[in-house]
């Protein structure tokens, strides 16, 4: 976001999230009266189409008919609005990832049939609650979203239509991602809540198998073999799936939507018969938590550490490098300091008094003055201590002198478009990422769902480093 203007209306914009044909999405800070603040996704239609008064109003109306739907299954749509003739949409921020990304980075990329289970009931229970007016028509894992509390989310009903609007629905423009649509989608025929099971379907299917069931070499062979059925069962790719949800997840993708499962709200019955154990839920989001970084990385806990900095193109202050900050004072600073002025003290007479181990002792000590002296003593940690008068004292062999904050200097990555970013083989979240490291070399990778490209800092004590990674769009 490098020269682009962070202020947008009453919003802040944090970090870019991605970049479509006809809208990009950031993850945003709403600031109200009060100190009110709210982090939340803000989606703005391009420069490009903001004089498009078809697709601006096409887009507003769809925002609109989006705001009514509420549901906890259901990514919100918070505000709806045109700030400097750009248009835009606010949608509730899920702290977590995409089913997308959870199937990346899991073994054979797929899930346990328990776990399919339940995000399935869950999006059952979204559906069941939007058919009444609007059809998603884009059902794909990068639009389902799994928060940090275990619960699936579906996500962007920018192209759903509403269902007694007679040119949406007969509309012959095929829009959606091919491995996922319905053969009467493809076919631009109308559609109805049926499109979006099927659509479910497949998605179950590959979460569950590690495989789609319609994948041909191409795009055009994946068209071919979604409208002819021709597919692989589950049978043969996941035998392990109990006979009772491998049968409900292909009768979602039956061709004909006259012999597919009828509405969501039958797919929730049969779904709630095979529901797995409420603590499932509780491994879900512990699974989620895992690969969003833990609960450091969590989003109120990111906010805490960014009020400090809010705009995140300023260079973070740095503590002084001096050795000054080591001795500030602080509520537990005294009584170390006084267990260690005394034994200070033991020492000094103990030195005075041992006449045959003097040699050594001065070829050791520290000059005289006024500085901190590192005193070897039996304490769990060596502690430093002011000396107003010229006595030198003996010094650890294993003490080190110089502060370790003083011997850290800051990484500030940018990634372009978007990424994530790993730091030592640690996962640091969405750039824009600040780290504070120690002084040497360190290994930073970037990429999206996992790490693409790799860079090698090194950081010098005190200063920062600028670093800049561009992914392929």
């Amino acid at each position: 976001m490098a020269g682009e203007s962070r202020e947008f209306g009453p919003y802040y914009l944090l970090r870019r999230l991605g970049v479509g044909g006809m809208a990009e999405t950031f993850e945003a800070t709403r600031v109200g009266a009060g100190g009110f603040e709210q982090r939340v996704c803000l989606k703005r239609v391009l420069p490009a189409f903001s004089e498009d008064l078809e697709f601006v109003s096409r887009f507003r109306r769809e925002a609109v008919l989006a705001a009514q739907l509420r549901h906890t299954n259901i990514v919100g749509v918070i505000d709806v609005g045109e700030i400097d003739d750009v248009h835009y949409m606010t949608l509730e921020l899920v702290d977590g990832l995409d089913l997308r990304s959870l199937l990346k980075s899991s073994p054979r990329e797929k899930l346990s049939p328990d776990t399919v289970a339940l995000i399935g009931l869950d999006l059952a229970y979204a559906l069941e609650h939007a058919h009444g007016s609007l059809v998603h028509r884009d059902i794909s894992p990068s639009n389902i979203l799994l928060s940090r509390s275990g619960e699936a989310k579906l996500a962007d009903f920018g192209i759903a239509k509403a269902l007694d609007d007679a040119k949406a629905t007969a509309s012959r423009s095929a829009r959606g991602k091919v491995p996922y649509m319905s053969p009467e989608h493809m076919r631009g025929e109308a559609v109805d809540g049926r499109a979006d099971l099927f659509s479910l379907g497949v998605v179950l299917f590959e979460a569950v198998a590690g495989v789609r069931p319609f994948d041909g070499a191409h795009d055009v062979e994946t068209m071919q073999k979604i409208m002819e059925g021709d597919r692989v069962s589950l049978d043969e790719v996941a035998p392990d799936v109990p006979a009772q949800l491998r049968a409900i997840i292909e009768r979602l993708i039956e061709v004909d939507p006259a012999v597919r499962t009828s509405s969501a709200a039958r797919l929730v019955e049969e779904l709630g018969a095979v529901a797995p154990p409420p603590s499932l839920r509780w491994q879900l989001a512990a699974t989620v938590e895992s690969h969003r970084g833990g609960p450091k990385a969590r989003m109120h806990v990111r906010a805490r550490e960014e009020e400090r900095d809010t705009e995140l193109s300023r260079p973070p202050r740095l503590a002084p490098t001096g050795g000054d900050e080591n001795l500030a004072p602080s509520s537990r600073r005294p009584s170390r300091t006084g267990r260690a002025i005394v034994l200070a003290s033991v020492l000094v007479l103990s030195f005075g008094a041992v006449v045959a181990g003097a040699g050594w002792l001065e070829r050791q000590a520290e000059a005289p003055g006024s500085g901190p002296v590192a005193v070897a003593a039996p304490v769990s940690a060596p502690a430093s201590v002011p000396v107003s008068a010229p006595v030198s004292a003996p010094v650890s062999a294993t003490a080190t002198a110089p502060p370790a904050r003083a011997r850290k200097g800051w990484v500030h990555v940018v990634v372009q478009p978007w990424g994530n970013v790993w730091i030592d083989g640690a996962f640091m979240g969405r750039a824009p990422v600040k780290a504070r490291l120690s002084k040497g070399k360190h290994v930073v990778k970037a990429g999206r769902e996992l790490p693409s490209q790799t860079r090698v800092v090194r950081v010098e004590a005190g200063a920062r480093k600028e670093l800049e990674i561009k992914l392929a769009e």
